[in-house]
């Protein structure tokens, strides 16, 4: 299954430590699921935008994304194995309630982007994997909340993942796309929640 394909991927790969504790994960998802995807987001998602859209799955069908079993799928094997993922990280938050939060996220071009953030308090573990175009722009870390700390880029590479868990004042990041065109990925956070849930929709 999907999702326990990922999971097996996630504890597989190492953790790097700088310049704070990361990973990226290579052929995240099977081809045949990935060019799923992939086809979907080229033909519905390529429209003129000058903000961030993010289609939840509850909004699939209004985008025509087939993807919602496979998300589902995923979320189930990310809510079971939450000790897990985060225990391969030296520090991580933790919440009584946790649940699973999916979307896929289209970034439009620049001049748009997203600042420099240390990942919202909320969350304990993300996920970013890179869908479309071929080439474009990564995450880029910080080692502070200026450009001038600038020390690495998660590299963009379709179907690469772009995983870690936020700490206060350390894991700062921003993303962006480049001038041409939007910026797709499929996201997935494990996050503070008024009750437990294992798929949250929006």
């Amino acid at each position: 299954m999907i999702g326990k394909s990922f999971i097996d991927k996630c504890i597989n790969t190492d953790v790097i430590t700088t310049p704070w504790p990361h990973q990226i994960i290579e052929n995240t998802f099977d081809k045949s699921v990935f060019e799923k995807l992939k086809t979907q987001c080229i033909e519905k998602l390529n429209f003129p935008t000058t903000e961030l859209v993010q289609i939840h799955p509850k909004d699939y069908k209004e985008y025509g994304i087939d993807f919602y079993d496979e998300t589902l799928n995923i979320c189930e094997s990310l809510f079971e194995n939450i000790k897990v993922l985060c225990g391969q990280y030296p520090k991580y938050r933790w919440f009584e309630n946790l649940g699973v939060n999916a979307h896929i996220s289209v970034t439009p071009p620049l001049p748009w982007q997203f600042h420099i953030h240390q990942e919202g308090l909320e969350k304990i573990w993300s996920s970013v994997t890179y869908v479309s175009p071929e080439n474009n722009v990564g995450t880029k870390m910080y080692t502070a909340q200026n450009e001038k700390a600038l020390v690495g880029e998660a590299p963009w590479k379709p179907n690469s993942t772009f995983i870690f868990c936020g700490e206060e004042g350390k894991t700062w990041h921003s993303y962006e796309s480049n001038e041409n065109t939007n910026r797709i990925t499929f996201n997935l956070f494990i996050m503070k929640y008024r009750k437990k849930v294992v798929f949250y929709t929006n």
